[in-house]
């Protein structure tokens, strides 16, 4: 069970590297439309639609690394007061009461948004360059389900806490 969990968090901590990554082509794009939109008054129709696709996959895919390096927001007022076992309890309860339906739900939306964008060619209609949608999709699914899994190994990570097989962390 060990390595499948370290499994999930290598593929979520190599995912993150490459979000890295893409945060600098991010930046470089939008250095260059506002170089072209102000400097040389020339701006494009693809570029603004091209960077809004790239903020949503990183934003996407980076929420399985952040649960793995424990970085998410979060308001600690009661759990503070917990011992580790006790936080265990509570990130148990509460990803079942909450993570689980939620980002399952989302996950579920995502995969039949994603198969109808790809079974029709869906387009962004926002300007005539008509960007294929199904592209995008894919990666906002793959991203709910790389935080889907992360989710998953934090559970049972806490599992084990509740169970006495793990050491607090």
């Amino acid at each position: 069970m060990e390595r499948i969990l370290k499994s999930i968090d290598r593929l979520n901590a190599w995912v993150g590297d490459w979000v890295r990554v893409l945060v600098y082509f991010f930046i470089g794009l939008i250095c260059f439309e506002v170089l072209l939109r102000y400097g040389f008054n020339h701006p494009t129709i693809q570029l603004p639609v091209i960077v809004t696709m790239t903020a949503g996959a990183m934003y996407v895919l980076s929420l399985g690394n952040i649960m793995r390096q424990d970085g998410h927001v979060r308001i600690d007022i009661f759990s503070r007061l917990l011992s580790d076992r006790g936080k265990a309890v509570l990130e148990v309860v509460l990803g079942l009461l909450f993570f689980f339906p939620v980002i399952g739900a989302l996950a579920a939306s995502a995969f039949g948004w994603t198969w109808y964008a790809w079974s029709i060619d869906e387009r962004d209609t926002q300007t005539f360059w008509y960007a294929r949608i199904g592209p995008i999709r894919t990666v906002v699914l793959i991203g709910l389900i790389l935080f889907l899994l992360q989710g998953v190994a934090v559970f049972v990570r806490n599992l084990e806490i509740l169970l006495g097989r793990k050491k607090t962390p």
